[in-house]
């Protein structure tokens, strides 16, 4: 019964925990510690993860496995001062973007892209690429080994692999659906550039923006994998 409810009404369920969580979330980030921070972090992504299985279909077994991964990396955030705990949340959030670049891949399978399409892509990856270089370099001494810059690297390919299917997605369909992959995509990139350099450059104010993304690109993925990705598009398409 709850759950028929819960399915009836979430879109105004989405709108108030998300304004639930973004108010506070900024809160309890400009009030308390960076610990209280990550428990409320985790507290989030559980609820909204809740939500996002009393919908999921079989199909979706990609994004349920994303979506697990990133709450099993925000649980260790709250350790993630220990080497060992930093590369292993690396490697699942890695884990998790590729489940989504899975999932969305046979969406964007045999793209035909005219000229300005392509040349909007080089000009996002270029960008992405160059971004991730000059992150990697202001870090400087404070990785904690080569492996932990490695990681970092292929986390930022990943991410940018991420942004252009999100956005060839986007392209090819225009619709709902394409527009909430996208915003998810653009919520996890922006949250992860603003975190990082939250922490590893010691500019707190940019926990604001981190947290901020993060939550729209949960909210985001969440009403995207209750969206009907449309059987017949694909038909159209010949991948099925």
């Amino acid at each position: 019964m709850i759950s028929i409810l819960i399915m009836k009404n979430l879109r105004n369920l989405l709108v108030l925990i998300g304004i639930i969580l973004l108010a506070s979330n900024l809160y309890v980030i400009s009030e308390f510690g960076l610990q209280e921070s990550r428990w409320l972090r985790i507290l989030g992504t559980s609820i909204l993860f809740f939500i996002f299985l009393i919908g999921a279909k079989r199909e979706d077994k990609y994004l349920i496995f994303g979506f697990s991964l990133l709450l099993v990396s925000d649980f260790l955030l709250i350790k993630y001062e220990i080497p060992w705990v930093k590369k292993l949340t690396f490697t699942l959030v890695i884990l998790a973007y590729l489940s989504l670049i899975k999932h969305i891949s046979p969406y964007v399978r045999n793209l035909e892209a005219n000229l300005v399409q392509k040349l909007m892509f080089i000009v996002i990856l270029a960008i992405n690429v160059v971004m991730l270089y000059f992150l990697i370099d202001m870090v400087g001494d404070k990785w904690d080994d080569s492996w932990h810059t490695y990681l970092f690297y292929l986390y930022g390919m990943t991410m940018i692999v991420m942004v252009v299917l999100g956005f060839s997605y986007s392209n090819r369909y225009s619709n709902k659906s394409s527009f909430y992959f996208l915003w998810a995509v653009l919520g996890f990139v922006i949250s992860d550039i603003s975190g990082f350099l939250a922490y590893y450059l010691n500019v707190g104010e940019f926990y604001f923006p981190d947290r901020i993304f993060y939550i729209i690109g949960l909210l985001c993925l969440v009403k995207f994998s209750r969206m009907d990705k449309n059987r017949e598009m694909l038909q159209s398409y010949g991948f099925l």
